[in-house]
């Protein structure tokens, strides 16, 4: 996958001019040696600047829900653009899209557009911040919520800690102030004790708790709903705001996202990925008590030049349209449910030790270790040179499944509503040969891609 192609001559000039090579840093694939260079999309397949096909299984880390080139989004998004590229206006479209969202998005009395799920976390812990007059934000291990300071602690804590109720904030990067981390109480996910002891000792201090309802950052690992309703109901008597991260698992298994799937509704929701199918579009929807910190109304600033494009407002409406056409869930889990039955058998008849968790169009692979990963202590168990030959396997055959490489935990991976049964099939050939080649201790090439 290396030498004189087109790839590797782009790479040599990427790294002449770009830190590390990529404009930006998940973009690097540590197995492959440098980053994809894709030529164009459609549907559920890619095809790289050598002519190479995939099937995408990584779709623009979960962003491209409904695949690549869909028409609905194209026309979309070719409609804001025509009208002129309106930045810092109000149009129409805003209006038509907050509505559209309030009907189907659990708890969204009030909705504030941003551009980045990023944004959106930041936004929403201000907003909390400002609505209680507290300062310190409960976070679970192993939960990823962003870039911004306040929360990039604690996706990655060093594995080989003990298990503690209550963990030392570790931050997830360089430059970050070691003393933002004494805003945070990391606490591990799904475990009630640890999550009340946490409370109890921190509640007069705590502004909210944000979680991930079903954690993708852990590859898939969903909340156990006898505890997150205790969160819920915890959380709402001691006047603590409870943010759900649904940036990533937000219409990932139901129209209403995680909240609708569990029941569960939070004061405050991210939303972002799938929001835009694609273009750069995210919310924080929420109670209107607490959205009316937010200026004009209250003191909270939360605003941009670039916030809420027309031409990504225009996407998100197309986007909303097609996840609520009659069938579209019946479909997407239904694709997603034949890959995971398809990739269990593998596992079991393969002699490869390891299993798959997935929900809806979600899932991780734990190499390593068959029972279900829980919190992020138990996903770290998972075989990361087991893991990265899979990788490198798919690569080599017309598989595309991308990954950081440096995480501790497996990476997502995801079904689109592009994908048809058919496809699936068509992988699950390939995957099999990779699993065969896996139990041997390598990963070969079997066939190459298209």
């Amino acid at each position: 996958m290396s030498g004189n192609d087109r790839a590797s001559e782009l790479f040599a000039r990427a790294r002449r001019v770009m830190v590390g090579g990529v404009t930006a840093a998940g973009r690097f694939n540590p197995v492959l040696g440098r980053p994809y260079y894709f030529d164009h999309g459609d549907g559920c397949r890619l095809w790289d600047v050598d002519g190479r096909e995939f099937i995408d299984f990584s779709s623009s880390n979960g962003a491209s829900m409904l695949g690549f080139n869909h028409p609905a989004i194209n026309a979309a998004a070719a409609e804001g653009i025509a009208k002129g590229t309106l930045c810092t206006q109000e149009t129409e479209h805003h209006v038509a899209l907050a509505e559209r969202m309030a009907q189907i998005l659990p708890g969204a009395e009030q909705i504030r557009l941003v551009n980045t799920g990023t944004e959106a976390t930041m936004a929403a812990i201000r907003i909390a911040r400002a609505a209680t007059g507290r300062e310190k934000v409960l976070k679970f291990e192993g939960h990823f919520h962003g870039m911004h300071d306040y929360v990039f602690f604690n996706a990655h804590t060093p594995p080989e800690r003990p298990y503690e109720a209550i963990v030392p904030s570790f931050p997830d990067s360089a430059g970050i102030p070691r003393v933002i981390g004494n805003l945070l109480v990391n606490v591990p996910f799904n475990d009630q004790p640890a999550l009340l002891e946490a409370l109890d000792l921190h509640e007069r201090d705590l502004a909210c708790v944000i979680l991930e309802p079903v954690s993708y950052n852990l590859g898939c690992i969903p909340a156990d709903p006898g505890w997150l309703k205790v969160l819920r109901e915890e959380t709402k008597r001691r006047g603590i705001v409870l943010i759900f991260d649904e940036v990533l698992s937000g219409f990932r298994m139901a129209l209403g996202g995680a909240s609708e799937y569990f029941g569960v509704t939070p004061d405050l929701t991210t939303w972002g990925k799938a929001l835009g199918a694609g273009w750069p579009i995210a919310a924080v929807t929420g109670r209107s008590d607490v959205m009316s910190e937010l200026a004009p109304t209250g003191h909270t600033m939360v605003s941009g030049t670039y916030t809420s494009h027309l031409p990504a407002v225009l996407a998100a409406l197309a986007a909303l349209k097609v996840m609520s056409t009659p069938g579209f869930y019946e479909h997407l889990n239904g694709v997603a449910e034949h890959l995971y039955t398809g990739l269990s058998e593998l596992f079991a008849t393969k002699g490869v030790e390891g299993h798959v968790q997935g929900l809806g169009a979600r899932f991780g692979l734990y190499f390593g270790f068959p029972e279900q990963a829980t919190d992020y202590r138990s996903a770290t168990r998972f075989d990361r040179d087991a893991n990265n030959r899979f990788l490198r396997g798919c690569g080599e055959n017309g598989l595309h499944f991308h990954d950081f490489g440096a995480k501790n935990a497996p990476m997502h991976y995801g079904t689109t509503a592009a994908h048809e049964m058919g496809d699936i099939d068509e992988a699950l050939e390939r995957l099999d040969s990779i699993f065969s080649r896996l139990h041997e201790g390598v990963a070969q090439p079997v066939g190459g891609a298209r």
